[in-house]
């Protein structure tokens, strides 16, 4: 298949080498200079867990220098540029193509059908995870699933085998919001948290109360799933975040808020948190753990952006 993966930061760019190796016609999509540079001049290099690392080479540009059309889009990019990404890449999306998103975070499939179709649009979800170490570097720890559903009942059997060939673990689901809910609460806690406790998720792991605040935050998660006609299974979640602490599973990550953090990017904490304490305030459901997670990722993010600023300040004698 001839695939764009539009947002290739360090999971988009994971899943290209995958697709890629499985023999696909891939591209990358993205809007960091320094990033694109690395690879197209010096290629991808992938660490592994063990110190390993090889070269992949795969063409990555910007929006609007990419051409032509493409059977398969995935979208990795941050929820609050995903209607600008649509936007830019709008001449590279044909009636045929299909358009994949994996986006962290909930309201992603509204954004989408702005811009194509209902036949066109395919929801997921994945538990696949990567670390951007540098431009044109990143480091994959662990392994994945993806799950996915069409949303106006398309054939998407060409996608599933072709995300299947690459080992991505992909997954037809007859439920996937609830899926989307379920990843969406793993990301709440996971998080914002790794970004306040300044952890790793396995560090995260050792923390006494840490699975206390992960409850508080999953409850009320649960309590606007319900009002919103939603299951979210909460014991389900946290045993999968018992699962995700263990090193070979991905307790060595640093979740990708606490890689914008670092970079001095805002997050996508109003997509998950924020967006939990928005519906509790328009249904009068008490949400004080989610609402405070989200002001305090978003005072972090105020005080990392000063100090990179203050960095990169150059003073004349």
């Amino acid at each position: 298949m001839k695939i764009a993966i539009a947002g290739f930061g360090a999971l988009g760019a994971r899943v290209g080498v995958m697709l890629q190796s499985a023999g696909h016609d891939v591209t990358g999509i993205d809007g960091w200079a320094a990033h694109i540079s690395a690879i197209n001049t010096k290629g991808l290099t992938v660490t592994e867990d063990d110190g390993s690392s090889k070269k992949f080479f795969i063409p990555v540009m910007t929006p609007k220098e990419v051409t032509g059309e493409f059977d398969l889009v995935i979208l990795l990019t941050k929820t609050p540029q995903l209607n600008r990404m649509l936007t830019d890449i709008q001449p590279l999306i044909a009636k045929q193509t299909q358009l994949l998103v994996l986006s962290n975070g909930l309201g992603n499939v509204e954004v989408m059908a702005k811009h194509v179709s209902s036949q066109q649009i395919i929801a997921g979800v994945t538990l696949w995870t990567s670390d951007l170490v540098q431009p044109g570097e990143i480091h994959v720890t662990g392994t994945g699933s993806i799950k996915l559903q069409a949303i106006d009942h398309a054939d998407i059997t060409a996608v599933v085998t072709a995300l299947n060939e690459a080992g991505l673990n992909a997954e037809v689901s007859d439920n996937v919001v609830e899926a989307i809910w379920h990843k969406a609460g793993i990301n709440s806690v996971l998080n914002p948290l790794t970004v306040l406790l300044d952890a790793n998720i396995a560090e995260f792991g050792t923390a006494g109360n840490g699975m206390d605040l992960a409850l508080n935050i999953l409850d009320e998660i649960k309590q606007v799933g319900d009002v919103a006609g939603v299951n979210v299974d909460v014991n389900s979640i946290l045993s999968d975040l018992s699962n995700l602490l263990k090193p070979e599973n991905a307790g060595n990550h640093y979740p990708s808020m606490y890689q914008d953090i670092q970079a001095g990017k805002r997050t996508e904490i109003d997509f998950l948190n924020g967006y939990f304490a928005k519906l509790g305030r328009e249904n009068h459901i008490a949400t004080p753990f989610n609402a405070l997670v989200t002001r305090l990722i978003h005072a972090k993010e105020d005080i990392e952006r000063v100090k990179l600023a203050k960095q990169q300040e150059t003073f004349e004698i």
